[in-house]
């Protein structure tokens, strides 16, 4: 991780963190507290955030285009707030949703706590730099407001700090060991199965969908062209 100082945007510094890193941190903290799963299948989120965090998550109303949000102190996160809507709504996307939200906002406190409390502390002492964190839609004046599950590159590129809770989210969900196990597990049916090759990835990725209770989507990106790679090795299988 490198950090530079920040001559705008709300935080004093910017900090940036090879996707490598990231995945190695949220590895890290899955398997510290015990919750890093032995073979394909769910991670238990919310009992990571009380473990890691030593907090629940906690549902609340909140604006219609807010699906969550991360609250902090000085003495670090607080709490971790969900829609009230997206847990009242049946159906297997709300759950989605309320996962990904999250771990979203885990991917907020395991990176982003020191820049908020830095942030709370200079304002405190009555400094004022960069910029007012209300011109940025994700940023409050204590914590960081989720406004939709996206992809990696679905968040504005200076919202640096939303990119890479969006990767510490992926991270979080879909190990990637575990993730690319149980792709391997379909692929022979992607391979050879009926249908388009196009089709067989779209039924492949919604198994793993409901193995991990995730979206379809963020399956998705997070394979990337991995089955068309691996389209091209058949011998391999």
């Amino acid at each position: 991780m490198s950090t530079v100082r920040n001559a705008a945007g709300p935080f004093c510094r910017r900090i940036y963190l090879h996707e490598n890193r990231i995945e190695d941190t949220c590895r890290s903290a899955l398997s510290a507290v015990g919750l890093m799963p032995s073979s394909p299948g769910p991670v238990r989120i919310e009992r990571f955030i009380f473990l890691q965090f030593g907090i629940d998550e906690e549902f609340e109303s909140l604006p219609e285009h807010i699906m969550g949000c991360a609250k902090f102190t000085r003495q670090g996160i607080k709490r971790i707030i969900i829609n009230r809507q997206l847990a009242e709504d049946d159906g297997m996307v709300s759950r989605f949703r309320v996962r990904s939200t999250l771990a979203h906002e885990a991917g907020h406190g395991l990176f982003h706590t020191d820049l908020f409390v830095e942030k709370l502390n200079v304002e405190s002492a009555g400094q004022l730099f960069g910029e007012e964190a209300g011109i940025f839609d994700s940023v409050a004046k204590d914590g960081f407001l989720c406004r939709a599950e996206g992809g990696m590159q679905s968040v504005p590129k200076f919202e640096w700090w939303e990119y890479q809770a969006n990767l510490a989210m992926a991270a979080l969900l879909l190990p990637k060991n575990l993730l690319i196990e149980a792709a391997r597990a379909e692929l022979p049916r992607v391979l050879s199965g009926p249908g388009s090759f196009e089709d067989r990835v779209a039924d492949a990725e919604r198994q793993l969908s409901t193995l991990f209770v995730v979206s379809r989507r963020m399956i998705s990106i997070r394979l990337g062209q991995w089955w068309t790679e691996q389209s091209r090795q058949p011998s391999l299988f």
